[in-house]
């Protein structure tokens, strides 16, 4: 775990044997135990998934220490946890204000990809891949979801004269190169919608044209279609909660339920405001569960589809 040499320093400290101390000695001590109290208590709440009681443990650590940049990395995991994105922000530009560790850029990244923030996840894509490269592959990604193909080329160019050519940074290259006709070479920042009435744009390409090729495989029940076309989107499309959903549902029916469990976890760290999907992606989450004998977990998700 990232944090781990800090915790080791907190752990090694409650290890030492207790000297006899001044009173204002004594009461760091005791402050320390009770940061340690809560902040462990917050980790093990966050382990099985009660995030709000996670951060109010969080909360009451920085009662005890506001300056301590991990509570602020820790309540800005927690709040994304709970799609509270505004929150989350917050703590985690002020973690990355205290101490611009990469983790606390990645968190940070996180949020403004979950929250669709394009403009504001290539600044800090931008900064991580400073300290990283592996983050440019990110970068890419984005730039191609915000139509930003020259960029993208660019990006691509650079990774490929350094490390080398690969499958999926070359279709990445075809796709775009088939979308920048010399009709369209100026409009990188359309809406898109002459490529939605373009005949020669529909299908697999054009995100809308693979939506209804993977629903047209769903009412054929062609369930490994659906698998492959939900998953060759996302190389393209990787912030699309939907094509994890569908991926998701193709593997529930196929009885691979830990993947499908995995994709469908991830169509929930995409999901922003869209209650229908949501539901639906709990209704796969409680299929697998069943599927795996693990009826209790079933049973949450359950719980949490609503009207």
């Amino acid at each position: 775990m990232v944090i781990s040499g800090w915790f080791l320093g907190q752990v090694c400290l409650a290890q030492e044997p207790v000297i006899p101390v001044e009173n204002a000695d004594m009461a760091t001590e005791s402050y320390s135990d009770e940061f340690q109290e809560h902040f462990f208590e917050a980790l093990k709440q966050k382990g099985i998934e009660n995030y709000d009681k996670a951060v109010d443990e969080l909360l009451k650590c920085k009662k005890l220490e506001p300056d301590n940049d991990v509570v602020d990395y820790e309540l800005g995991r927690n709040y994304k946890e709970l799609k509270a994105y505004d929150k989350a922000e917050a703590s985690l530009l002020a973690a990355v204000e205290k101490k611009p560790e990469l983790w606390y850029l990645d968190a940070l990244f996180g949020v403004y990809e979950s929250r669709g923030e394009t403009d504001k996840a290539i600044a800090v894509a931008l900064k991580l891949a400073e300290s990283n490269s592996t983050y440019k592959e990110n970068l890419v990604r984005i730039y191609i979801d915000s139509r930003r193909y020259e960029e993208a080329l660019e990006l691509i160019e650079e990774l490929d004269a350094r490390l080398g050519s690969s499958g999926e940074r070359e279709q990445q290259k075809l796709w775009i190169e088939s979308r920048m006709s010399p009709g369209e070479s100026a409009a990188f920042g359309n809406t898109g919608e002459d490529e939605k009435n373009d005949p020669s744009t529909e299908g697999a390409g054009d995100l809308e044209g693979i939506y209804r090729n993977i629903e047209n495989a769903r009412q054929q029940r062609n369930h490994p279609e659906v698998l492959e076309s939900a998953t060759e989107a996302l190389e393209i499309y990787p912030s699309q909660p939907g094509l994890y959903y569908h991926r998701g549902y193709a593997l529930n029916r196929m009885k691979r339920y830990k993947e499908a469990i995995a994709s469908l976890q991830e169509a929930l760290d995409y999901l922003i405001d869209d209650k229908a999907l949501e539901n639906n992606i709990y209704r796969e989450f409680v299929i697998a569960y069943n599927g795996m004998g693990d009826h209790r977990k079933a049973g949450e998700y359950a719980g949490k589809i609503k009207d």
